[in-house]
């Protein structure tokens, strides 16, 4: 994940989403980017505040959420593209060239990317550290307490606990992503390096969402993903998976000779590619979302964690957001060993022959990331 820092028009962004909302009305019938200061420890320890045994920091007066939560926070509203119902929505034109060069450039799907993609819920309360970054990276940007944009260099205020968990923390030289969910302020932190010092040390980036809110980031941004979308939103977590419902879309990750250069989808921000990159003009955009057929047979299908993927799959399908730097497709797993390996295996019997396209609008860019 790499971006300049360019100047964001908030009337761009408002007309984006006009036209994200109007698309998303059709099509339902309604009209990778990829610390040190007090540093918590990086072994992965149940000392960490995870979505399983964190509680609701909210009050017991507060208005539950519609759609999927998280920590007592709407992950995100059902206004946002990860959450819109596509099931019913008219097929794409290009569904089925798509999908050609799918089965030719992005290999088998699999469902063991990369397993340990941890979500950390704290309270409102929960102590600030200073996070501090690596040479040369794109430090800290996000939505701030007025829903505005910004970009900032230097070190980050963020509330990691002790033991907080993430992604690779004990292999180097491997992505790292680091999730934590602010209750309360229904605010999500996501980091991203290829290879942190420590906890709070040599990260790449940093980007602030507003869970309550639907915002994008501007065009051409990356963020913890190499499209510029939110992580939480596409991993396959274990909390949802054990209440029998994944209500949003999901994220797949593709091999990058499958990856269209020059166009994206809402809610992606940024097209694939690098100047001189080998990414096709006719590869699959990030942004992209593919539905899984309504008549794909299950049947065969033992257990239940697969099946609540397969749910989900067909309602609100999988969304392409990074390249898998393999020949083959991935889900984004969380959790470590809380899911079922060799259930949620099943789900390499899917296809590509097996999903379709629903209708999408492609922005062009020809700008290289």
């Amino acid at each position: 994940m790499r971006n300049a820092a360019i100047a964001y028009d908030e009337t761009m962004r408002a007309q984006v989403h006009r036209a994200w909302m109007l698309v998303t009305i059709a099509a339902c019938g309604g009209g990778s980017a990829t610390n040190d200061g007090g540093a918590p420890s990086d072994a992965q320890t149940e000392d960490a505040i995870t979505t399983s045994d964190a509680g609701n920091d909210a009050g017991s007066d507060a208005v539950a959420p519609s759609g999927p939560t998280i920590g007592g926070c709407s992950m995100f509203p059902p206004s946002y593209p990860y959450n819109v119902d596509v099931s019913s929505a008219p097929l794409d034109p290009g569904s089925a060239t798509y999908i050609a060069n799918l089965k030719a450039r992005a290999g088998a799907i699999v469902a063991e990317y990369p397993g340990d993609e941890y979500v950390n819920v704290v309270p409102a309360s929960q102590p600030d550290v200073t996070v501090t970054f690596a040479a040369n990276s794109d430090d800290s940007y996000g939505f701030d307490a007025n829903d505005a944009f910004f970009h900032t260099s230097g070190d980050a205020q963020v509330p990691i606990p002790n033991g907080v968990l993430y992604e690779n923390s004990s292999n180097p030289n491997s992505d790292h992503h680091m999730m934590i969910v602010e209750q309360t302020t229904c605010t999500l932190y996501e980091m991203y390096a290829w290879n942190p010092s420590s906890a709070t040390s040599g990260w790449e980036v940093l980007v602030r969402w507003n869970l309550n809110d639907d915002d994008l980031l501007p065009d051409g941004w990356g963020s913890t993903t190499a499209a510029g979308t939110p992580l939480l939103p596409g991993v396959i977590r274990y909390d949802e998976i054990a209440a029998g419902e994944i209500d949003h879309a999901i994220d797949i990750v593709i091999p990058g000779a499958a990856i269209m250069q020059y166009g994206y989808v809402r809610p992606a921000a940024r097209a694939g590619g690098a100047c001189g990159s080998n990414y096709p003009a006719d590869g699959f955009p990030y942004g992209g979302r593919l539905r899984l057929k309504s008549t794909f047979d299950a049947s065969s299908f033992t257990g239940t964690q697969a099946l609540v993927v397969i749910r989900a799959l067909e309602k609100y399908g999988m969304i392409n957001t990074d390249d898998s730097g393999e020949t083959r497709s991935s889900f984004r797993l969380g959790d470590g060993n809380k899911l079922d390996q060799q259930d949620l295996n099943q789900l390499a019997t899917l296809t590509w022959d097996d999903f379709e396209v629903p209708q999408m609008t492609v922005v062009t860019s020809h700008a290289c990331n």
